[in-house]
């Protein structure tokens, strides 16, 4: 029969052979983890736009001579890099694309993050997921550059082309690892629950707003479905059709951004049109389908009821940002404003660029940043007062100060009793700073000074071993403890009764 040492032993070896196992293993998952983080969004991205090249190659009829430049182009393109065909610069392109891509690039490096991989090896993970796309970029401007004389098209700036795919993939993947590992930047950086309650309102707040504003362009596209299907009708044959329709979807983010900065009260200026809620003036637009939704005349006086959209959404984030405490509601409602002003600048940014001979299209900025945090702000803030100044939010507050007060640790009179166990097995009680009138901090003593012998007796720290105990008189306002290995009895008044090491119960005045 095996002795306990001997299983001890056996099984300590054992978790020695798996926890070297496990570190043997571990790099290899990790390089591999890294490889596909690094290369399975761009080699999606590659494949899926080479099979739309070739088929557009196809269907017309033409050689394929110019597959690799047009896959490059496709690549800096759904990176938001400028492009020039034949002398005109087109630098405000589709954003659906670079949004699934940088959804992907987010996805692979939050599961490439999980718990079981040290912080320190996250920013391995932020560099792969950079690393791949930049390799891609710069085959990709090498490839654009050498079919230059298949296609009229010139190569990017390669500064430019690197910063932008370098930009979207570092975001993507930050963003993904901080959600992942949300909770642990909560403890790390000590992010309170009111910023948290910001941050989360600041994303709410924007969301809302581009749902409100998707909802009015798909209102404007079936209410002006005529003018929409004649500039359809301006591909001429099936393959046009296709693909202005193809285009009009890929654009819809782009609009739907413009719709949003719109009903913040900001300006969208596409070619030689600019529209607001109160005005719109004409002028020569891209014939693009999607774009039939802009309105030819300004709706005057009605087009106030559109700030209705901004003020609820501004009042409802105030309303879930109230708190007792009005720093910590101040707090949220700053914070929910700047996370959804810098998020509506960054995606106004992104949906505008240059058009060729039509001149600028996309939002004006520093109106849309700061419409957005005045509409949150502002709200916010009316909210906070009129909330703090409630006589319920006074009587709450005074509440918990009172509650605050009462419960004060300092006012038990000791601090720190708990069980503990020595080495042997035996258990027993452990008091530490207690205060008590007829106590002493050292050790235990009868309070009547007066008695000796079987009526009194001491234990202090001369007693080491804690042997020298009262067995024959036991006064109404003294404890004696029993220990033994399994159970305590608690005497008070000459009545014991058992417990266990959770649950000690006991009556009268502990004092």
């Amino acid at each position: 029969m095996p002795s306990p040492t001997a299983d001890n032993l056996a099984s300590r070896l054992r978790q020695m052979r798996q926890l070297s196992r496990a570190q043997r293993a571990m790099p290899d998952g990790s390089a591999r983890e890294l490889v596909v983080v690094a290369f399975a969004v761009p080699v999606v991205t590659m494949l899926v736009s080479a099979v739309v090249v070739l088929t557009v190659l196809l269907s017309a009829g033409s050689g394929l001579d110019g597959l690799a430049t047009a896959v490059g182009a496709i690549w800096l393109a759904v990176h938001q890099v400028p492009l020039t065909m034949s002398g005109v610069t087109v630098g405000v392109l589709p954003l659906l694309p670079t949004i699934a891509v940088a959804a992907g690039t987010a996805r692979m490096a939050a599961s490439a993050s999980g718990p079981e991989r040290p912080a320190s090896e996250l920013v391995a993970v932020v560099f792969s997921a950079m690393g791949g796309p930049l390799l891609m970029t710069a085959l990709s401007l090498a490839v654009v550059m050498d079919g230059s004389s298949v296609f009229p098209l010139q190569s990017p700036a390669a500064l430019t082309a690197f910063g932008y795919t370098a930009g979207i993939h570092a975001a993507a993947a930050t963003l993904g690892i901080v959600w992942q590992r949300r909770h642990e930047c909560y403890e790390r950086f000590g992010i309170t629950p009111a910023v948290r309650r910001g941050v989360r309102l600041g994303g709410f707040a924007v969301t809302a707003l581009l749902t409100c504003a998707a909802a009015l362009v798909v209102i404007r596209m079936v209410m002006r479905w005529g003018i929409v299907g004649d500039l359809i009708g301006g591909g001429s044959d099936f393959d046009g059709y296709l693909g202005l329709t193809a285009l009009s979807v890929l654009y819809l983010p782009n609009a739907v951004i413009g719709a949003a900065a719109v009903l913040v009260g900001s300006d969208v200026h596409v070619g030689g049109a600019t529209v607001d809620l109160l005005d719109v003036h004409g002028g020569p637009v891209p014939p693009l389908p999607v774009l039939g939704v802009l309105p030819e005349d300004g709706a005057g006086m009605l087009g106030i009821l559109g700030f209705v959209i901004p003020a609820s959404i501004a009042l409802l984030v105030a309303w879930r940002c109230r708190d007792i405490d009005p720093l910590a509601n101040v707090r949220s409602v700053a914070v929910a404003s700047a996370v959804a002003a810098s998020t509506m600048v960054v995606l106004c940014s992104m949906a505008g660029g240059a058009l060729g001979e039509f001149g600028d299209v996309g939002v004006t900025l520093p109106t849309a940043g700061v419409f957005t945090l005045g509409w949150l702000a502002v709200s916010g803030m009316v909210v906070a007062l009129v909330y703090g100044t409630l006589p319920s939010t006074r009587a709450a507050r005074e509440m918990l100060d009172v509650d605050d007060e009462y419960f004060d640790g300092d006012d038990l009179g000791y601090e720190d009793d708990y069980l503990t166990a020595d080495d042997d097995g035996d258990e027993h009680w452990e008091y530490d700073d207690w205060e008590h009138e007829g106590w002493e901090h050292e050790g235990w003593e009868n309070a009547d000074d007066g008695a000796d012998g079987a009526d009194g007796a001491a234990w202090s720290d001369d007693d080491p071993d804690h042997s020298h105990k009262d067995d024959e008189h036991t006064d109404d306002d003294e404890w004696a403890v029993a220990a033994s290995a399994d159970e305590f009895d608690v005497a008070d008044d000459h009545e014991s009764v058992a417990t266990s090491d959770e649950d000690v119960e006991y009556s009268g005045d502990p004092r």
